[in-house]
């Protein structure tokens, strides 16, 4: 399973990218998920207290699915780590996240201009796309692609780019190797080399500006 999300401004072509991209992988086969972020902090599938999901609920069910005839919902109460949510993506080729920006996964930036990249670039951002691409061919040595006329490149970028999820978060697949190694309480968190390069980077960013630093030292870096 291969995951990643793109971000930027409102109104700057996300979702107009995510449809082209997962049209496209959809059209070559690939089983395609997708997940949209909701910046609307009020916001609920179900909010009607009166109704007999609601009162699962409150009664104390989770998670209590909603079963139709032409869907099945799933609620759960509160915030899921992104991590939980994509356990129900398992068997997905792709899954393609909107305006998520809390997971080290290849990110394509959109926004509307140059400036604005600016404000919504960071270290895992492969590609710019939305109402930029058509002002721009690349940003910072990344190609830009207009989602509209080149999706089939797009996607074959995200395609060389974008490492398999499940070697990074399953416990249950075997060991990736790593150059960079990160323990939290002890346990060590498995990473694909595109999330070590992610990890690098961001601590050689602020290195090189400290008194002191060569290319090529030895770097260690220890906290309590």
């Amino acid at each position: 399973m291969k995951v990643f999300t793109v971000v930027g401004t409102s109104g700057s072509g996300k979702t107009t990218t995510i449809e082209a991209v997962v049209a496209e992988f959809a059209r070559r086969g690939c089983r395609i998920g997708s997940v949209k972020e909701i910046h609307y902090d009020a916001f609920e599938i179900d909010p009607n207290p009166g109704s007999n999901t609601h009162r699962h609920r409150a009664a104390g069910a989770a998670p209590v699915a909603a079963r139709g005839a032409r869907e099945t919902d799933l609620l759960y109460p509160g915030k899921l780590p992104m991590q939980e949510i994509l356990r129900h993506y398992r068997d997905c080729d792709w899954v393609a996240l909107e305006g998520v920006d809390d997971l080290p996964v290849p990110a394509v930036i959109c926004a509307h201009s140059e400036a604005m990249l600016e404000q919504k670039w960071r270290a895992n951002a492969v590609c710019v796309a939305g109402r930029a691409a058509g002002q721009l061919k690349e940003y910072r040595g990344a190609p830009a692609f207009n989602a509209l006329t080149e999706a089939a490149a797009l996607c074959d970028y995200l395609e060389a780019r974008t490492p398999d999820y499940l070697a990074c978060y399953d416990p249950a697949d075997p060991d990736v190797g790593a150059e960079i190694k990160l323990t939290i309480d002890g346990r060590e968190i498995r990473m694909v080399p595109f999330v070590q390069k992610i990890l690098r980077n961001a601590v050689l960013g602020v290195a090189r500006e400290l008194e002191g630093y060569r290319e090529g030292a030895a770097l260690e870096l220890w906290t309590k």
